[in-house]
């Protein structure tokens, strides 16, 4: 019994990563339920942002760019990459406006070997 129980969760989990999805899908709708906030991108790094213990890239697809939060190793521009990442929604108040920003929280970088 508990050997279906760890197939079925195994098979859920990778039935659960096999869709990635375009920048311009994120952008789109970017306040998901949080059931769908965690999302597989694939694309290529285009500029980078150094911060204090941690930095920023942008992650190009065919569909347009999204910036990235990563603590992970550096990148260079053009290294193609894989992510799994969570949306991550701000509303900033400025001038009596309301500025949106979505970006993507890395969690983890994924063989580009292995679709997601």
């Amino acid at each position: 019994m508990l050997s279906r129980l760890i197939v079925l969760l195994m098979l859920a989990g990778l039935v659960g990563c096999s869709r990635v999805t375009t920048v311009q899908s994120v952008q789109a709708r970017p306040q998901r339920p949080s059931f769908l906030s965690t999302v597989y991108l694939r694309g290529t790094v285009g500029d980078r942002v150094p911060l204090i213990g941690a930095q920023v890239y942008q992650l190009h697809d065919s569909t347009g760019s999204i910036w990235v939060l990563t603590t992970q190793p550096p990148l260079r521009s053009g290294d193609p990459i894989s992510i799994r990442g969570r949306i991550r929604y701000e509303e900033i108040p400025l001038a009596g406006q309301i500025l949106q920003e979505v970006y993507i929280e890395e969690q983890q970088r994924l063989d580009l070997q292995e679709p997601p």
